[in-house]
């Protein structure tokens, strides 16, 4: 039920958009068919496919980094950004892009040009974020002090941040904001590929540790008491998350609510704190949820398109507020 509503929405963020295209002809192009007109499989095929495709990996990825802060801390507000990995891609974004003058030096340096080279500047400033949280974690046992440091961290870190964009030029400025609002479109052939490697790759990490998570909830102690390897289910949820939510944020920009509402949604449908369940019912809830908040994002009579961070926001906090009042208690949400 749940994978075909989600092909359902993959079929209407490919079939709708403002060049339009009757939905026979779209059926016949995805199945290797050829349209009336032949600028119709160009417009599917090199755009709309790919932006659906990253837009579900997107949405899944993030889900599932939001399952996993959510049971690491056994916080129901922890989502993907509470380890500061999301700050971390945002200063090295900041910098490059506000700091270096338009990005001219470091094109100059690597080779590397537009979007392509503020994805890797992302993608380094989240994995060392990610480096130091590790480190950390090692002297901090306690979760709850690792999640206080990691929300100081990000609020270090935004600090900085708007220091860079108080100093900026207009035209910077104006690239940082946008890459902020986050957005799934113009990923082709290598970028997605990368992209797609990252969200299976922490997907992978998972499938040693699965079935310990249910355990986790219950503390460290008794997790440890009935020999669950605290230590190293622990080390993986964090690589996994970084490597999800790095890889995300690095060619999506730092996408909001997603990671945060996505793993409530799929507690209330299927009334189920299993991990058993929610592993798989939380990414294709995530994938779908990416590829309807991007499909009312660029609508026809949104005028230009609206900021996907906008939608989101306006899907992912009703989400949350409504579970907050179904369960009244937040510690019930875990």
């Amino acid at each position: 039920m749940l994978l075909a509503a989600c092909l359902v929405v993959a079929f209407l963020e490919i079939a709708l958009g403002r060049v339009q295209i009757p939905l026979g002809d779209v059926l016949t192009i995805l199945f290797g068919g050829e349209g009336e007109r032949p600028t119709w499989s160009s417009v599917i095929w090199a755009s709309r496919v790919p932006r659906a495709l990253t837009a579900f990996l997107a949405g899944s990825g993030l889900a599932v980094s939001g399952l996993l802060m959510q049971t690491y801390f056994r916080n129901p507000l922890a989502g993907p950004s509470v380890l500061g990995i999301t700050s971390g891609a945002s200063l090295a974004v900041a910098f490059l892009v506000l700091f270096s003058g338009g990005m001219a030096g470091f094109h100059a340096t690597i080779g590397l040009t537009g979007p392509l080279a503020i994805a890797v500047a992302a993608f380094a400033g989240s994995m060392f974020l990610l480096f130091m949280i590790m480190l950390v974690a090692k002297r901090l046992s306690d979760p709850v002090s690792l999640l206080i440091f990691g929300l100081m961290t990000g609020y270090v870190v935004s600090a900085l941040v708007s220091v860079l964009q108080f100093g900026s030029g207009k035209e910077a400025l104006r690239t940082f904001v946008l890459w902020g609002m986050g957005s799934f479109a113009d990923l082709l052939g290598d970028q997605l590929l990368i992209l797609s490697i990252g969200v299976l790759g922490g997907f992978a990490l998972l499938i040693p540790i699965a079935q310990h998570l249910n355990v986790l909830l219950l503390g460290d102690d008794q997790a440890t008491s009935i020999g669950v390897p605290v230590k190293r289910v622990r080390l993986l949820t964090l690589l996994s998350t970084g490597l999800l939510t790095g890889t995300i944020t690095a060619f999506c920009g730092p996408i909001a609510f997603l990671g945060l509402a996505v793993p409530h949604l799929a507690r209330g449908v299927f009334k189920t704190s299993n991990h058993k369940v929610l592993l798989w019912a939380t990414p294709l809830l995530g994938g779908g949820l990416g590829l309807l908040c991007d499909l009312i994002s660029r609508m026809p009579w949104t005028q230009g398109g609206l900021p996907l961070n906008a939608v989101t926001c306006m899907v992912g906090a009703p989400v949350v507020m409504w579970v907050i009042f179904r369960n009244r208690r937040l510690g019930r949400m875990v």
